[in-house]
């Protein structure tokens, strides 16, 4: 991306160049850049509230009515290799595999009625390039934290153990079109990928830019020796 480019909007670049956060909508932003490879967590297009007290109670995903925001970044990376994460009831009807996440038995609602948890999530596999040795579809081991009082920024965050191991098969930058809290930011920061990040939520924004910038302070050997144990635990 070039600096003219990111001017346009409100952003930040870490010192050493290896991370760029823009606040914005990505529609507007992936034409003027190169995304590389996409990791990222879309609206899923079914107008999600989170129903739990605290922080996160009530308040909507933006974009989250349908799946246009999703299936217009889709088409504006044609090509790219990208893992999105994505719902049964709205597939990805351009996708070459589903991959399932395993969320654990602590997981999942959906229908009381029904005698099955859905405790599980998709990630849609598109485009080609892809890295690494050929594993199992289904990840498990990673489980997630669902409670504001112990570290959840965000009411979809994801682990940043389970967001490192799909960054690590994808090559290039890593880009995130739906940033949110920036864990996929996060995971590119251990693993010494170079990552951009679009979220247009101001808020947000913010978490992921400190959340970075902490991780980033660790790798250097410049922050605190022991972690904060809740961002720890927000993983």
């Amino acid at each position: 991306m070039k600096s003219a480019d990111i001017d346009r909007w409100p952003h930040w670049v870490s010192a050493d160049g290896s991370v760029a956060l823009i606040n914005a909508d990505c529609l507007e932003v992936i034409p003027a850049l190169d995304p590389g490879s996409v990791v990222t967590d879309p609206p899923f297009g079914r107008s999600f509230s989170s129903g739990r007290d605290g922080p996160h109670q009530g308040k909507q995903i933006e974009g989250d009515a349908d799946t246009s925001a999703r299936d217009e970044m889709l088409r504006l990376c044609q090509g790219s290799p990208a893992l999105v994460f994505g719902s049964w009831r709205h597939p990805l009807t351009t996708a070459k595999q589903a991959i399932v996440w395993d969320k654990g038995p602590a997981s999942g609602m959906g229908d009381l009625s029904i005698p099955w948890k859905e405790s599980w999530e998709l990630i849609f596999v598109c485009g080609k390039g892809f890295n690494g040795f050929r594993s199992e579809g289904i990840i498990r081991g990673h489980t997630i934290v669902t409670w504001a009082s112990r570290g959840r920024l965000h009411p979809n965050q994801k682990p940043v153990g389970l967001m490192q191991e799909l960054v690590a098969k994808c090559p290039e930058v890593i880009c995130d079109p739906f940033m949110g809290s920036g864990t996929t930011g996060v995971a590119c920061v251990r693993l010494g990928r170079r990552f951009i990040g679009i979220e247009i939520d101001p808020g947000y924004f913010e978490i992921a830019k400190k959340r970075i910038q902490k991780e980033l302070d660790l790798k250097a050997g410049t922050g605190p020796l022991i972690k904060a144990s809740l961002l720890e635990n927000a993983e």
